[in-house]
């Protein structure tokens, strides 16, 4: 699904292009540290993969496939963008209202800066407000207190705590 720009005031969103699946992307979800919290990063991707799971997001109406992006300065007054990491609303039930939100800040040198959650919180609103849903859920692991703080920040609340529910390093 097709979305307009989201802007905050430390990140906006925008659809992810075909120029944004590239190898710093590639690097991001084959990092374990940057995986480690996420569902997916089990086993190393190849570039064709990456390809795919893009191509297959950008024909499915029930998600929302969006780049985390940030303006930066540099010296002697110059600005770029610079494409952080990704979020997404997927599993999107437009009958019963609700999706699921995923989120990758893959640039390391960004965790703890409020990008993620800033992200997050505008997805939140451009989704109640704009796509008219009434329920976004996410699944976190219990020891990731950072982002459980995002998310609560975000206006999510816990409705569930999930026991044994994915296999990682060995536990």
């Amino acid at each position: 699904m097709k979305c307009p720009f989201i802007i905050g005031k430390k990140v906006y969103l925008r659809p992810l292009n075909s120029e944004d699946v590239n190898e710093t992307y590639l690097t991001w979800v084959n990092d374990a540290e940057v995986t480690k919290y996420m569902e997916t990063g089990t086993f190393p991707i190849s570039m064709i993969q990456l390809q795919e799971y893009y191509s297959n997001a950008q024909d499915n109406s029930n998600m929302v496939y969006l780049a985390i992006m940030r303006t930066v300065s540099e010296v002697g007054g110059f600005t770029h963008e610079e494409h952080i990491g990704n979020i997404t609303l997927n599993q999107i039930n437009w009958v019963n209202r609700i999706a699921c939100l995923g989120i990758m800040i893959g640039n390391k040198s960004c965790w703890g800066k409020g990008y993620g959650t800033e992200a997050c919180k505008i997805l939140v609103e451009y989704a109640f407000d704009k796509l008219n849903l009434h329920k976004i859920w996410l699944g976190v692991f219990e020891e990731h207190t950072h982002a459980i703080k995002s998310y609560l920040a975000a206006r999510f609340k816990v409705e569930a705590v999930l026991k044994k529910e994915i296999y990682r390093d060995g536990e």
